[in-house]
């Protein structure tokens, strides 16, 4: 039973990662989610809420694999410190067809997914039946699990889109180009999101793999993340003060001139057209800049004659 609920745990911690990146695109993320009136549970599902294809928005943040299929309905078995085995390919493979049952759905609309957090020897894949169609991404042709898809996330490219689930692969070397590749502009979408990054690069950090036996959840995950912030905010430089924050989100706390006090009046003005500039003064501020350009000139006319001529 212990096991069981350790096993829990890194499921909701995977899962949570993918709700608060794909919940901004229209995907339901739920864990433990149930296929049946009763047990069993399917350890992730993804839902696209509406459509009939991934959006590119969508595409940009699920994984290798998951995003090049149509369906709809995603269910992941997901193996953290256990290996891949033949139950657990079976399993992946009952889970989809009750689910389908139960659900009304036909095969297209869903996909049952392993995901494996190590790498499953090549001799068990070779006796599956499966093939890499591409780098981490796994299909055979053997009947009953033929619709089942492997991913190893140690083999799966550190792209963007493989970020969140590459941060649970076995390897740190992988663990850590997942964290690199994490896309900055989904990082900045939440504090929550960002809080969630941050507490599990320092708890991989502290204790080298994620250590269940002090039940880890995501919520103290993410407040553990929130003091992490809270001590950067303290002590941190500017830089990472303001890592996290959308440029949005950084100009709501600020004041118009506190954003314009670091720039010269050349950088302020720069990339502004002469309406844009003209459209901000009034008509007693135009008249003494008309007035400015027009001894500007004057001063300078017989200059800029000279120079005609000269060309």
């Amino acid at each position: 039973m212990a096991d069981d609920k350790a096993r829990a745990q890194y499921h909701q911690l995977l899962g949570s990662g993918m709700r608060l990146s794909l919940s901004a695109v229209q995907v339901n993320v739920s864990t433990e989610s149930s296929i049946l009136s009763e047990s069993p549970r399917v350890d992730i599902l993804l839902l696209r809420r509406e459509g009939t294809a991934w959006t590119a928005a969508q595409h940009a943040r699920l994984p290798d694999g998951i995003r090049d299929s149509a369906a709809a309905h995603i269910l992941v078995e997901f193996k953290y410190t256990e290996s891949v085995t033949e139950d657990a390919i079976l399993r992946a493979a009952a889970y989809d067809l009750f689910y389908r049952q139960v659900q009304k759905l036909s095969k297209g609309q869903t996909l049952p997914v392993v995901l494996s957090a190590k790498t499953p020897q090549r001799s068990r894949l070779a006796r599956w039946g499966f093939e890499e169609s591409q780098n981490g991404v796994y299909r055979t042709k053997l009947p009953f699990v033929g619709r089942v898809m492997l991913l190893a996330l140690n083999r799966l490219p550190a792209n963007s889109n493989n970020a969140i689930v590459k941060l649970f692969a076995s390897r740190k070397s992988e663990r850590d180009a997942g964290f690199a590749s994490l896309d900055r502009h989904v990082l900045a979408e939440s504090l929550e999101m960002h809080a969630y990054v941050l507490g599990l690069s320092q708890t991989f950090d502290v204790k080298g793999e994620l250590n269940m036996a002090e039940v880890l959840t995501p919520e103290k995950v993410i407040e553990y993340g929130m003091r992490i912030r809270e001590l950067i905010f303290e002590t941190g430089t500017p830089e990472e003060r303001l890592a996290g924050l959308s440029p949005d989100q950084i100009f709501e706390v600020l004041g118009p001139n506190e954003i314009l006090a670091g720039l010269s009046p050349n950088e302020i003005l720069a990339g502004l057209s002469p309406n844009e500039i003209l459209a901000g003064l009034n008509s007693e501020e135009r008249r003494t800049l008309l007035h400015l350009l027009q001894e500007e000139m004057d001063s300078g006319g017989d200059g800029g004659s000279e120079n005609r001529k000269d060309t």
